[in-house]
């Protein structure tokens, strides 16, 4: 028998619908810019101006990290419908650094076909305890760190 995943019950209910393979980990997180081109109407004609490359190579919505024993996968999640997988990553082939400071708590990625890319937990940090043992799992999988620009 599987010991339980770890991580945010949510996800877990979510990914058990698209992964077949038994989950170890999964954390719903928010790509880098996510809350800046959500307040972008409030910026009004500039708002589309200041939010161009706000959250490139990833789309704008609530997206879903897990480890699976063979891989890494990122999932996206329209409003009403199922996860769907924007990408995949054995382990061992991508670079991943955690990065824990302000309110939230970051993981740094660096990821074949998607390049260099930060995502964020759902809550603030003092709350991610579950997400933290997450991106821990994350990093413990990669080939290494994510190296400084």
């Amino acid at each position: 028998m599987r010991p339980p995943a770890i991580g945010d019950v949510s996800a877990i209910k979510a990914l058990r619908s698209v992964i077949f393979t038994g989950i170890e980990g999964a954390a719903a997180v928010y790509p880098k810019g996510f809350l800046r081109k959500r307040l972008a109407s409030a910026g009004g004609w500039l708002g589309p101006l200041l939010t161009v490359h706000a959250s490139d190579s990833l789309p704008n919505t609530i997206l879903y990290i897990a480890i699976t024993p063979e891989d890494f996968r990122i999932f996206g999640r329209a409003m009403f419908s199922l996860p769907f997988e924007i990408g995949r990553w054995k382990k061992r082939s991508y670079h991943a650094s955690i990065v824990d400071s302000g309110l939230r708590l970051k993981l740094d990625l660096e990821l074949e076909k998607l390049g260099r890319i930060r995502v964020m937990t759902v809550g603030l940090r003092m709350f991610s305890g579950p997400a933290r043992k997450v991106f821990e799992l994350v990093v413990q999988s990669a080939a290494g760190p994510v190296m400084p620009a």
